[in-house]
């Protein structure tokens, strides 16, 4: 069984020279939003989760795998 939640968790980066930062409170808004659905369905293995940076007309993505 597959489940899908889409979080919004309000303003995602700040741009400082170019450079996209992820604040602090997005973070900690995800780990709770994961540890609320964890909590609730025990069956969960994965979290997916999609997070566009910018918009583009060409898709670039980056995978990166946590494993705990």
């Amino acid at each position: 069984m597959v489940l899908v939640y889409r979080i919004w968790i309000g303003r995602f980066l700040y741009n400082k020279s170019n450079i996209l930062k992820v604040n602090q409170a997005v973070w900690d808004g995800l780990k709770r939003q994961i540890e609320h659905h964890t909590e609730q369905d025990n069956n969960i293995t994965d979290v997916t989760i999609t997070y566009q940076v910018k918009a583009s007309a060409e898709r670039n993505f980056l995978k990166l795998t946590v494993k705990q």
